[in-house]
């Protein structure tokens, strides 16, 4: 092992509890976000439900977008939060270093191919707020999709910065291991 460490080279013990402060913010990073997303499904349920009330003459339009957000809320809650949640819910510390320092670094990698799930949860939200929009379909959904690749970098520069080291030093703990 290297006796010249630097700042992002830490040792086992000095890694697994970082490790573990940085999976407990995973977890509750999570699980607010199901959160907020099964407040906005039931609001737009309330959206969908209340016009039945009063007889509004836009109830079928107003059903038909409200339902595809309503979908797309639940696919990306259900389908993207839930696997990708469950990686930092089940997380078992007692397993042999190898074992827990291959799935951090799996964890910890800025795309998963599970990832793919929340397309078409995105695209279904895009089709029902552009349905809605007075800005015309096209332009709003360049400008959806411009936001939803803006929110992107923002979450991969995140992941760069805070944690990339930790997949490093996974990574580079694994490589001791190997050798």
């Amino acid at each position: 092992m290297n006796n010249n460490k630097t700042h992002k080279d830490l040792d086992l013990p000095q890694f697994i509890n970082k490790l573990k402060r940085f999976d407990k913010k995973a977890r509750i990073l999570y699980n607010g976000t199901k959160v907020f997303y099964l407040i906005i499904i039931a609001f737009f349920l309330l959206v969908i439900l209340l016009p039945v009330f009063f007889e509004d003459k836009g109830f079928l339009d107003r059903v038909f977008v409200n339902g595809l957000l309503t979908i797309a809320g639940l696919i990306i809650i259900y389908i993207y939060l839930h696997y990708r949640g469950k990686d930092y819910k089940n997380i078992d510390y007692s397993q042999t270093t190898y074992e827990m320092l291959k799935k951090t670094s799996e964890r910890y990698k800025p795309f998963l191919t599970k990832d793919l799930w929340v397309l078409p949860g995105l695209t279904l939200m895009s089709i029902g707020i552009s349905l809605n929009s007075h800005m015309g379909f096209w332009k709003h959904e360049l400008l959806f999709w411009g936001i939803v690749l803006a929110a992107g970098c923002l979450g991969f520069i995140y992941w760069y910065f805070k944690w990339k080291p930790l997949k490093e030093n996974a990574d580079r703990l694994i490589r001791e291991i190997e050798s």
